[in-house]
């Protein structure tokens, strides 16, 4: 019922990778093995959809949505992976759940610039 409430979903993942399904020993629903980078290549897309999903949940934020970014054991089962039809190469970097926040957060106190240097406000150097 959880799910069912969250307006929209954005799968991430990188394409390249090593097999992300041939360690399997289990079920449809059980976890797959983490399968991480192995070369240079790799990590690097790995950091770049990493920084991606960071700019995308910027970018949502600036427009008024919440979101969230999780990386936790669901989106490492053959389910989710034939849900959003990964192939065997693809890494699932992260499920981003977005809709409108219930509350928004209080504001935090602004830092004014001083020059070239951020300095607290109230703060005297």
């Amino acid at each position: 019922e959880k799910w069912a409430n969250i307006p929209a979903f954005v799968v991430a993942t990188v394409s390249g990778m090593e097999d992300q399904t041939s360690a399997a020993d289990g079920g449809y629903y059980k976890e797959l093995p983490y399968v991480p980078p192995t070369t240079m290549r790799q990590l690097e897309d790995y950091a770049s959809a990493c920084a991606s999903i960071q700019n995308l949940l910027l970018s949502l934020h600036a427009e008024g949505l919440g979101s969230k970014w999780a990386t936790g054991p669901v989106i490492r089962t053959r389910a989710f992976r034939d849900l959003v039809r990964c192939r065997e190469q693809d890494m699932v970097v992260g499920l981003i759940m977005v809709g409108w926040p219930k509350r928004l957060p209080r504001m935090r106190r602004r830092r004014e610039l001083d020059g070239d240097v951020l300095r607290d406000v109230g703060y005297d150097m």
